[in-house]
């Protein structure tokens, strides 16, 4: 059964708590994850699963904000699924 979800928001302070953003799935292909700052510079890519977000661009910690995202998921049984909306960095 197909299945997505990412979180809307995570913490990126080092505690070993939801400091690494992940798309959450189940019965995927193929993936692509794009996440913006506010001035629309891409800040992180991923077309792999088992790569997350870990709040920084360029190895430096992105401020407390809220970051656009593009998800674009095709599942095994042929279907696929564009999420857009936001996902809040927290520190």
């Amino acid at each position: 059964v197909p299945l997505l979800g990412l979180p809307t928001g995570f913490s990126p302070n080092g505690d070993g708590h939801n400091d690494v953003l992940y798309v959450r799935w189940a019965a995927i292909k193929t993936m692509n994850l794009k996440i913006y700052n506010r001035w629309g510079q891409l800040v992180f890519e991923t077309s792999d699963q088992n790569i997350g977000w870990d709040g920084t661009y360029n190895g430096q910690p992105q401020p407390i904000e809220a970051y656009a995202y593009v998800l674009n998921v095709s599942f095994i049984d042929g279907s696929a699924q564009l999420l857009k909306g936001n996902i809040t960095l927290l520190r």
